[in-house]
């Protein structure tokens, strides 16, 4: 690179510089052992950049936070915990004036994904990049050096620190920290070696340096890298020589930054490595930071010592018993006595308290004298912190206090609990507008909610309630419980709140609460979700459809289910966002499966009603069908394509759990049967070209439930839905050029095999019911003739589906050999067609595998009902019938012929494919994972029956005694580990076909032999 800039000149100095920058990014990502020939070469460089003449002095502070152990950056600054915009806060603490977090420095971040932890504003400038990955890639390659190499590179480190001066020696003891912190780091965490005694004497000098540095964050690195070169080195001597080192010092120091640098060394100490080998040195720790607490002269001693002994409790556990009393003591005194203004103080004090209680656990419950006076002691600590006016302080008492709930429950009031984290919600949202900077706050709120309804929901709910009932009308807030209940104020809340960690807790609250009191609630939630669902639609109100109106055209049926009007009174929920109303669809499913498992009068009208006249204040869920339905034609036909899903999921549930219920004032229908028209209007979007493939796989997998249901039972209304399966059938069948080019192969794949799974669910119940309503034909040949002589008119569903049955068999069979070849294990990976199956590239293969292993189970029975359809007679002459634009199969297996392939007879032909269908279910059979779902375990087994309800299967089963015996070992272990008598009956079924295969091949030669 020198030359070219020597020849170019300044323009590409930013450019080599991001050369560089991306050059350490890729080899910290590659194995070392790739570039093993080069470590010496690129640590000289690495050298080279860390201490560069030209180094940008202002921002290096931005290379520290990573560095730093999450939970000490609470002792640097209250600017750098978690708030609603630490973004900005540190770009003005740590950026010097620099800008930092700008997309023109590097674009591509955009689709980086961010390190956990790591929340410094990027990208940064290229001069700081190229450093932070220099430091990062120093540790990876400095490991892999020889012991005089790294030796070497450490000694010129430091020297470097040495022949500079000013404000530029900072910033290069900062770099050298940083890189030697990334090293020491990278060491501990692959378990290696140090090297020789010098190299520990080198690290030791550049640490020590650092802790007694100006710059707090710097110490607060040299203290992790203290701690983390003890955990190398794995010494017990060395261990405690560091440790004395630290005693010493904070014997003899006075001054502010070598008690706060080496106060924290002997926490992080502790924290890596438990105790430090006797009660001695715990003992001296203690001693000197009791002492360092209580010094009232320096507000950043204490609170560094103090945090220190937090870390020192945590990681002490049992040990620190005998202290608990004169620790606990200690903070109750200096609660007492600090001013409220040095917070700062507090907040580790708070910190102090929660470990004590952590460490006191289940003893708290006990009733004996001393303890009852230590329990006293955390209840009065949380009282100091809860009247401090800092929301930090706050924080942590409520932390404390739900520590204590946790130990000790029937020891803290609950109502006056949950009324002081409600008024701080309420607080929140009504003073501050929910933009509080007290991010940690609002997370310690949610996260002892969390707890609290996790075992008394119905309590915490109740309480809130009493609150907002005694409340004054001016301290009303936005989120009114009043009118909404605690659920709906966590559901306004949830609906402003940015952060993930506190959404998460809202959304497990609020599940919480769902499950304990949904059924008992069930009006209060059922209105919340709609009310969430309806307040950004284009209408509030959804009106049904007559039930008994005229239904003329097969489109204009659909357009007329709803009519729009607004609703006057004042909304709860003010256009929510779009997870927000996801997360409320999702509710509505978890109402409905909890219902399920409660009174069986949620799933039947009758006596629904009946029991609601009784007691008016009874309450189910299928009174309520109407909303219900509404709730999930707003979300599917909404125009997020997430929420869609949700709402095709949501009407996917309704039409399972409600189809078989009977409809009491007409007899011989169901309660589905008025909502057609609303079914057909939600899924008719989700079919359209513009469409995503996520949401039209889950429509067709509505579609083919809608229609297996036997909701409806007109052919006109059933071939309106059906034909929404015939066009996502003829878009598959048009090739690729069809297909959007705005997504990827695998999502091309879901939506096909989705498609081909819903025809195959509506070709078996259209078969089951064509059996139920039939006598038993002699043979299955009949059953075929029948259909196309119109024998069997009435059976309306499979006359529709069998116009489509030639295209379907040979997309059926296209997709199993492509499941086929994807299972097959991987030493036989270089056998696979190089450019992949019928309805996947190569490229995407393990995408595809978890969409194929989703469809499988349904297509392979309907191909099996199929092939038994034909008899194993004669080739099926309308499969020619189908001309497919692409190649359905890599062969042609499931062609019949094709040019460039040999021409198999059809006895060759359906031996392959009678063989593949057996081949897959013996596979999947004999290696039923503890994931596999009874669906498909069912489905494989009654393709079995369905291949061997034919003479020919049963011919080859019968004939081949070996492969009888192999299916029969199947079998049998199939119902020694599967439990479920439905599976077991289907097992003994098969198991009796085999029998009967058997026997008619032993008369068969019986009979030739005479």
């Amino acid at each position: 690179l020198s030359s070219i800039l020597k020849m170019y000149g300044s323009p590409l100095k930013t450019p080599s510089v991001v050369y560089r920058q991306r050059l350490y990014e890729l080899l910290i990502l590659l194995p070392p052992e790739t570039y093993e020939g080069n470590l010496c070469a690129i640590l000289k460089e690495l050298a080279a950049d860390l201490t560069a003449p030209d180094i940008q002095v202002a921002a290096s502070t931005f290379l520290l936070p990573p560095l730093c152990h999450q939970d000490d950056l609470l002792i640097l600054s209250r600017l750098l915990q978690e708030t609603d915009h630490r973004f900005i806060e540190e770009q003005l603490l740590l950026g010097n004036g620099v800008a930092c977090g700008s997309l023109e420095y590097d674009p591509y971040s955009i689709y980086e994904k961010d390190v956990e932890g790591d929340s410094v504003p990027k990208p940064l400038p290229p001069a700081l990049s190229v450093i932070s990955s220099a430091s990062k890639l120093f540790g990876v390659v400095c490991a892999h050096v020889g012991e005089t190499q790294r030796l070497l590179i450490l000694e010129q480190l430091l020297d470097s620190i040495k022949h500079t001066k000013g404000a530029r020696q900072q910033v290069v003891q900062l770099h050298v920290v940083s890189s030697v912190s990334s090293f020491l780091k990278y060491v501990a965490g692959s378990k290696g070696c140090l090297g020789p005694e010098e190299m520990k004497r080198f690290a030791l000098t550049l640490v020590t340096g650092a802790l007694e540095s100006p710059n707090p964050l710097l110490r607060c690195a040299a203290a992790e890298s203290w701690a983390r070169l003890a955990q190398v080195v794995d010494d017990g001597a060395f261990t405690a020589g560091l440790a004395q080192v630290s005693f010493d010092k904070l014997k003899s120091a006075r001054d502010v930054v070598t008690r706060t640098g080496h106060s924290l060394a002997l926490g992080s100490l502790h924290r890596y490595l438990g105790g430090i080998s006797s009660s001695q040195h715990l003992n001296s720790c203690i001693g000197i930071l009791y002492t360092l607490a209580q010094d009232s002269t320096s507000p950043d001693v204490q609170t560094w010592a103090l945090h220190s002994l937090s870390l020192i409790i945590d990681s002490a556990g049992p040990l620190y018993y005998v202290h608990v009393e004169p620790t606990l003591s200690l903070i109750i005194m200096l609660l007492l006595n600090v001013p409220p203004t040095h917070a700062e103080v507090h907040q580790s004090l708070g910190r102090c308290l929660n470990a004590l209680i952590t460490t006191l656990g289940p003893e708290l419950q006990g009733n004996g004298t001393s303890i009852s006076t230590l329990r006293t002691s955390c209840l009065l600590g949380c009282a100091v912190m809860q009247d401090n006016p800092d929301c930090l302080v706050q924080a942590q008492a409520i932390s404390c206090l739900q520590q204590l709930h946790m130990f000790a429950p029937r020891h803290v009031n609950l109502s006056s609990l949950v009324s002081c984290l409600c008024e701080i919600l309420l607080d929140n949202s009504v003073l501050v507008n929910l933009c509080s900077p007290y991010l940690l706050l609002r997370r310690a709120v949610l996260a002892c909610l969390r707890q609290l309804v996790q075992r008394e929901a119905a309590e915490v709910s109740e309480h809130a309630v009493m609150l907002a009932k005694d409340s004054r009308e001016e301290l009303t807030p936005d989120a009114n419980i009043r009118e909404v209940g605690l659920e709906g104020a966590l559901l306004i809340l949830l609906d402003k709140e940015t952060d993930e960690r506190l959404c998460h807790d809202i959304k497990e609250t609020l599940n919480y609460m769902l499950t304990s009191m949904a059924v008992e609630k069930l009006s209060l939630w059922l209105k919340l979700c709609k009310d969430v669902l309806a307040a950004s639609a284009d209408f509030t109100a959804v009106t049904c459809v007559d039930t008994m109106q005229e239904e003329e055209g097969d489109k204009g049926d659909d357009v007329s289910v709803l009519t729009t009007r607004r609703d006057e009174k004042s909304h709860p929920f003010t256009n929510p966002r779009w997870a927000t109303r996801v997360f409320a669809a999702e509710c509505v499913c978890r109402i409905i499966n909890q219902c399920e498992n409660a009174n069986s009068a949620h799933f039947d009208i009758a006596l629904a009603q009946e029991m609601k006249k009784r007691d008016s204040r009874n309450d189910f869920l299928v009174l309520h069908l109407a909303d219900l339905i509404r709730m999930a034609f707003m979300a599917a036909t909404d125009h997020s394509d997430q929420l869609r899903l949700s709402g095709l999921e949501m009407l996917l549930v309704v039409i399972r759990r409600f189809a078989a219920v009977p409809e009491p004032e007409f007899p011989g229908h169901v309660i589905l049967e008025q909502y057609q028209a609303n079914v057909g209007a939600a899924l008719r979007p989700a079919f359209t070209s513009e469409t995503p493939p996520d949401v039209t796989a889950k429509a067709c997998q509505v579609c083919s439930a809608w229609i297996a249901s036997g909701v409806v039972s007109d052919l006109n209304d059933l071939r309106r839905v059906h034909q929404l399966l015939v066009s996502s059938l003829t878009k598959i069948q048009a090739g690729k050029e069809a297909l959007s080019h705005l997504y990827n192969e695998s999502a091309s794949t879901m939506e096909i095999l989705a498609v081909l799974k819903a025809w195959a669910e509506v070709y078996i119940i259209a078969g089951q019911r064509h059996k139920n309503h039939r006598q038993p034909l002699k043979t299955t040949t009949c059953l075929e003739d029948s259909i196309r002589n119109g024998s069997c008119s009435s059976d309306g569903l499979l006359d529709l589906v069998y116009a489509d049955l030639g295209t379907l068999s040979r997309l059926w069979l296209a997709a199993l050999q492509d499941f086929a070849l994807l299972t097959l294990p991987s030493e036989f990976a270089s056998q696979l067609p190089a450019e992949g199956g019928a309805f996947y590239t190569a490229e995407t293969s393990e995408n595809a595998k978890l969409h194929y292993y989703n469809s499988w189970a349904l297509i392979l029975h309907a191909t099996a009902l199929w092939l038994t359809s034909t008899g194993f007679v004669v080739a099926d002459p309308d499969e020619g019938a189908s001309n497919l634009s692409r190649p359905v199969t890599p062969t042609s297996m499931c062609q019949g012929s094709s040019s460039g392939a040999t021409i198999k007879s059809p006895e060759d032909v359906y031996t392959d494919r009678f063989h593949l269908i057996l081949g897959i279910s013996v596979e999947f059979l004999c290696s039923l994972r503890s994931d596999a779902t009874m669906e498909s375990i069912t489905a494989c087994l009654h393709a079995l029956q369905a291949l061997l309800d034919v003479p020919w299967p049963r011919s080859k089963i019968g004939s081949d005694q070996d492969l009888g015996i192999e299916l029969l070992n199947v079998l049998h272990r199939v119902i020694l580990t599967r439990e479920s008598p439905s599976i077991q009956l289907a097992s003994l079924e098969v198991v009796r076909q085999i029998i009967c295969a058997a026997e008619e091949h032993v008369k068969e030669k019986r009979r030739s032999a005479e």
